[in-house]
């Protein structure tokens, strides 16, 4: 009986994950880029290598490596140390789920130098231990968003 209790809370808690809080086609571009790398990273190895060329291509090797280290940095501690599984969509999807916008705002927050609500929204993906290295590596990526969404540059995709 217990084990039913654990399979619905452990149900519940994806459902609400994923529950959708907006669209895609409404987000500012750095939160769409955000939420478009996160599906692609969760794609598998090869959309990672996809993403890797591209930010090597948009951004220069240094920084676009630099970005793609911290991107994967981040993702590892949330998914191999999150407080629970995070929940996104499809890459094609147009809502957007409530742990992808959770991940966006993170790097958002941090990018912007809003430390204290950036380690709040930390809180909420990974225990207390890894806040400091969440808030470094989002602020890093941050700061990477805005760089490669430069209105003079334009974003290269490979397809």
């Amino acid at each position: 009986m217990i084990n039913q209790i654990d399979d619905t809370e452990n149900e519940k808690i994806f459902k609400m994950g994923g529950a959708p809080v907006g669209k895609m086609e409404l987000l500012d571009l750095e939160e769409f880029t955000i939420i478009s790398f996160l599906r692609r990273w969760c794609d598998g190895e090869i959309a990672r290598t996809q993403l890797q060329k591209e930010l090597v291509i948009n951004l220069g090797y240094a920084k676009g490596a630099q970005f793609f280290q911290s991107f994967k940095s981040l993702c590892e501690i949330i998914f191999y140390n999150g407080r629970r599984t995070l929940v996104r969509h499809q890459t094609d999807c147009s809502c957007v789920g409530a742990d992808e916008s959770c991940f966006a705002q993170l790097i958002l927050r941090a990018g912007n130098n809003y430390k204290e609500d950036a380690i709040l929204i930390a809180l909420l993906l990974v225990p207390p231990h890894l806040t400091s290295e969440t808030f470094a590596l989002a602020s890093q990526i941050g700061t990477s968003i805005k760089s490669l969404l430069d209105t003079d540059n334009k974003y290269i995709t490979l397809n």
